[in-house]
């Protein structure tokens, strides 16, 4: 089918915009499904990667809104979201606009109500909707990636919930789902009143296989093809053909002990390339050194304990061909879009407190990834196995089906999380209304059971932590309102406001006490860490407020303990390699560590400011910029990090006048074309004061 054929959907303007994109014709799948994507009518994509589901999406997208509608699409993830609004951004051309929301959780993003197209995560549409965002009840149109995570531990229910709202919010929202796989496909388009498509066409054929004890076997068409080869084999025979390899790694030590291992042999087939430049200009520990030295000669590891920059430039090398091979966690499977010629499995099992194996749906995710569109004529999985799991690679990972996603929304620490905004959102004023609620869920659907048990027991908790009440029918308090909109657990919001309402913080006490909340993750106490154990002792004074009632396991107390201590030596201005050797942690740890604790620091300080405590006023600030007090007026000056504002503080510069006053001065210290941005900042908030 001609892209042609579809001005009349979505406009000849936005079929030269497609064509701009080098879209002359739709795949045959798309052309199959485009005449369920115009009517209207709720409609889930099960496609593999690289298929062009989200062209599909987009297409529906740009109809709605050429016929005055509003249109949310929402990912998993923030780099996602990245990646998804700047391909957006192409429409823009005929007159749409095109928007993004991450990140602060209590932020409306008001500024969005003009645009037709946001692209957002769940978490924060919800808190969007939490926080009584105006535009979002004007969504006609909701678009939900990776639709497949309804059965994700960790944000499904946080999904099923927000789709449940935003259907209760607009009866008439339509609904498209799109996913790489989803084998009981049909139970959720029941739940969602909508038409489905499945599909297992790939523009790139998949040639699947394994690696066991030299031998490859690979699959075909019905077809086997043995051969014998090593893992280094595959490698070098696809990177002397120009081709992309992505190995998957089941842990970071082993992504970084494999690129390095690989780095002999991508080192002769890689140009003069600058990449290493790049990664050391974000961070220069040891990690990113060991790194640069990777990246110098054609490979790369790829896993959280990068930074963010890190990591992009990465995956923007490899896409260029600059990196030849990618040695990355998991992690990078359900992420951006990184395909390759060929995709190495390195091991079916991953360690969480014991040793298992992983889903079938895992494996497809990784698998997926083999084969770029218009370079590659096929991709290649392979897996690489002992002989015992030979016949399981084969019979249950490669010809076999994903698990069936099943609903997580049954789980008590996602219950009451969702039950308070429900309550406070409006939702529920009953306890029957409440049930009629989950009644409408996917977890309703699924089982058919009434969670009214469970909800009874959330329900006399809320009360108990004073965040509703219930006088005929259920009321937010302000406590549970603020806890709500905060977006945090309701046990998080308990301890602050319990503890806050008794006793003043000293710097370590409060960061212990974001240490004990169920939202902040807390650093593994290892055997060499014995010292932990020692502070605890030597600051117990400092933690005196640890009620009996929240007593947990002493292993768990020094977790809390050593992660506090991390974030203490942060604001204190230890440099971010010492706390990373200190800890244990990679930079990418530390950051997110950071981030986390700047979250629920400032919901900690909001709630303070209820119970009149003043005692951890300025803890957010210095926890986002890890600094000690009397460097907070330096560092909120932009290009002027904790480092730099060191220098010019102990030089006897410390505030932003005193800057302009000595320039000369300053430059000597930062920098002459540091010292210039910093300047014309300092004019620019001077003549626009917020």
């Amino acid at each position: 089918m001609k892209v042609d054929e579809l001005a009349e959907s979505i406009s000849s303007y936005a079929v030269n915009i497609l064509k701009e994109e080098g879209i002359e014709e739709l795949f045959p799948p798309q052309a199959e499904a485009v005449e369920k994507i115009f009517p209207g009518k709720n409609l889930l994509l099960a496609m593999p990667t690289a298929a062009g589901k989200t062209l599909l999406a987009e297409m529906a997208m740009v109809r709605e809104a050429i016929k005055g509608g509003k249109c949310l699409y929402v990912v998993p993830l923030r780099a996602l979201a990245g990646e998804k609004y700047e391909s957006f951004k192409k429409w823009e051309k005929i007159g749409l606009r095109v928007g993004i929301s991450t990140g602060d959780y209590e932020s409306r993003d008001e500024h969005l109500g003009d645009c037709d197209i946001i692209v957002t995560t769940s978490e924060k549409a919800d808190s969007l909707i939490r926080n009584r965002a105006s535009w979002i009840r004007a969504v006609t149109c909701l678009v939900v990636d990776e639709i497949h995570l309804l059965d994700s531990e960790k944000r499904g229910a946080t999904l099923e919930i927000l789709v449940t709202k935003m259907r209760r919010m607009n009866r008439g929202l339509r609904i498209i789902g799109l996913s790489a796989t989803a084998p009981n496909i049909d139970e959720i388009a029941e739940w969602l009143d909508a038409d489905y498509y499945v599909s297992d066409w790939r523009p790139v054929p998949l040639i699947e296989g394994v690696l066991c004890e030299g031998k490859l076997e690979l699959f075909d068409n019905g077809f086997r093809n043995t051969r014998r080869a090593k893992f280094e084999e595959l490698v070098e025979e696809c990177v002397a053909e120009n081709g992309g390899v992505l190995v998957f790694e089941s842990t970071r030590r082993g992504a970084e002990r494999t690129a390095v291992k690989l780095s002999s042999i991508t080192a002769k087939y890689v140009e003069n390339t600058s990449i290493d430049k790049a990664i050391l200009e974000e961070n220069e520990g040891e990690m990113s050194r060991r790194l640069a030295e990777c990246v110098r000669k054609g490979v790369a590891f790829h896993h959280a304990g990068l930074l963010n920059g890190q990591r992009r430039i990465i995956e923007d090398a490899f896409r260029r061909g600059e990196l030849k091979v990618v040695v990355a966690t998991p992690t990078l499977a359900a992420g951006v879009n990184l395909p390759a010629r060929r995709v190495i499995v390195r091991s079916l099992y991953r360690f969480d407190g014991y040793s298992k194996r992983i889903k079938v749906a895992e494996y497809k995710q990784m698998a997926g990834r083999a084969g770029r569109p218009g370079m590659d004529e096929k991709g290649e999985a392979i897996i690489c196995v002992g002989k015992k799991d030979k016949e399981v690679a084969i019979n249950r990972y490669i010809f076999g089906e994903p698990e069936r996603i099943t609903s997580k929304l049954g789980v008590e620490t996602h219950l009451r999380f969702h039950s308070l905004s429900i309550i406070c959102d409006g939702y529920a004023k009953t306890f029957e209304e409440l049930e009629d609620f989950f009644a409408e869920t996917f977890f309703f659907k699924q089982n058919e059971i009434s969670l009214s048990y469970e909800l009874e027991r959330v329900v006399r908790q809320l009360e108990n932590w004073g965040m509703i009440v219930e006088d005929g029918s259920f009321a937010p308090t302000k406590l549970g309102s603020l806890v709500s909109r905060l977006y945090i657990d309701p046990l998080t919001g308990f301890i602050f406001h319990d503890v806050l309402s008794r006793m003043e913080l000293s710097d370590v006490g409060a960061l212990h006490l974001i240490c004990r909340t169920p939202d902040m993750e807390r650093l593994a106490v290892r055997k060499t860490d014995s010292w932990v154990e020692e502070e605890a002792f030597r600051l117990r004074k400092e933690f005196s407020y640890y009620p009996s009632d929240f007593s947990v396991e002493y292993d768990w107390f020094l977790s809390e303990v050593k992660t506090a201590l991390c974030l203490k030596d942060w604001i204190e201005e230890k440099s971010e390699d010492e706390i990373c050797v200190k800890y244990g942690i990679a930079p990418g740890d530390l950051r997110r560590i950071v981030e986390t604790a700047e979250w629920l620091s400032n919901a900690m300080d909001r709630i303070a400011d209820e119970v009149g405590n003043s005692s951890v006023k300025g803890l957010t600030e210095r926890i986002k910029h890890g600094v000690k007090e009397e460097l907070l007026e330096l560092v909120k000056i932009k290009n002027i990090g904790r480092v730099r504002a060191r220098k010019l503080y102990n030089a006897g510069i410390r505030a932003a006048e005193d800057i302009v006053k000595n320039r000369e001065r300053v430059a000597s210290l930062i920098g002459k074309g540091i010292t210039e941005k910093v300047v014309k900042e300092i004019s620019v908030k001077s003549l626009n004061p917020e």
